[in-house]
C-alpha cells in the first residue's frame, strides 16, 4: 500500500523533520526521492528527517558546495545538491548518472535542474513556502513514465544567474 499521493503542511523545521522521518520509513530499499522548491521552502530539513531514520543525521549538510555528499547509516544515502550546476554535461561528468543507479537512498534538490536524465521511477517532492512564515507545503507522489513532472524550477531559479 502506498502512502501516495501525500500533501503535506508543515508549521516548523522539527514538524518537516518528522514528515521526512515518516517518508524514508515508507520508502524501502533502493530508492530515488528527487524535490524542488525555493531557497528556505524546507528542503535540507526533509533531507534531514530522512536521515534521522536512516540513522546517519550528523553527517548531514546542505551539500551546495560539494554537490554529492554520501552518509552512512541503516542504508547509504546519497545526498545530492545540483543548485550550482547549470547543464547536463556538468551532472553527466560528475557522474550523476551512475549515483541514480547506486543500491541505497538518493536524494536530489534542486531536481527540476536534471529532468532529462531522471530516472522515470522516482519519488517527486514539491515543496513551497506557506502563508506564513513558518509554515511549508510539501506534495509528494510517486512518478512513472507518462507522467507530468511536478518538479518545477522555482522562482529563486529565474532571479539568479547561471
Amino acid at each position: 500500500m502506498s502512502i501516495f499521493p501525500w500533501d503535506i503542511v508543515t508549521e516548523s523545521e522539527a514538524a518537516t523533520r518528522i514528515v521526512g522521518a515518516q517518508l524514508a520509513a515508507a520508502v524501502s530499499g533502493s530508492a530515488l526521492v528527487t524535490i524542488s522548491g525555493d531557497l528556505g521552502s524546507g528542503k535540507t530539513a526533509l533531507v534531514r528527517g530522512m536521515c534521522e531514520h536512516e540513522q546517519c543525521a550528523e553527517q548531514v549538510s546542505s551539500p551546495t558546495f560539494t554537490i554529492i555528499n554520501e552518509y552512512e547509516g541503516i542504508r547509504r544515502v546519497y545526498h545530492i545538491d545540483l543548485y550550482r550546476l547549470s547543464s547536463m554535461q556538468e551532472m553527466l561528468d560528475i557522474g550523476l548518472d551512475e549515483v541514480f543507479r547506486a543500491d541505497g537512498l538518493v536524494i536530489v534538490e534542486w531536481a527540476e535542474r536534471a529532468l532529462p536524465i531522471l530516472p522515470a521511477q522516482r519519488i517527486e517532492i514539491a515543496a513551497r513556502h506557506g502563508a506564513s512564515e513558518h509554515l511549508r507545503v510539501f506534495n509528494m507522489r510517486e512518478y512513472r513514465e507518462g507522467l507530468d513532472s511536478i518538479l518545477s524550477p522555482p522562482v529563486e531559479l529565474f532571479t539568479r544567474q547561471t
